[in-house]
């Protein structure tokens, strides 16, 4: 959908992740995905040397998050909350919705 204007899938991907979800690190990208680490790392580190998005050490994991205080945030925002609101209802609950509770005991996957 996006492709096009951010030049890879995996930037899309990584920004409508990180819009539905407010924050997250490359391997729960990468699993959500399906795609390699190395290549979602690549991208995240692109994107925050780009200040598009910021980064914070959290033990030895890094949690990357929108930039507030970037200069086009409100209209990155803005097209990314467009476009999740146009993908398919059961996309969006595949990748962008976050369990709340843990599954129930013995139930099957």
């Amino acid at each position: 959908m996006l492709t096009e204007l951010f030049g890879s899938k995996t930037t899309e991907k990584c920004l409508l992740y990180l819009t539905a979800q407010g924050e997250g690190y490359s391997l729960e990208i990468a699993k959500t995905f399906k795609i390699s680490n190395t290549q979602v790392l690549r991208t995240l580190n692109k994107l925050e040397q780009a200040d598009i998005l910021t980064g914070k050490d959290q033990g030895r994991t890094r949690i990357y998050s929108m930039n507030k205080s970037w200069h086009l945030n409100k209209e990155l925002q803005s097209l990314l909350n467009k476009a999740l609101a146009n993908i398919p209802l059961d996309q969006q609950e595949k990748y962008f919705m976050k369990r709340q509770r843990p599954r129930k005991k013995g139930k099957s996957l």
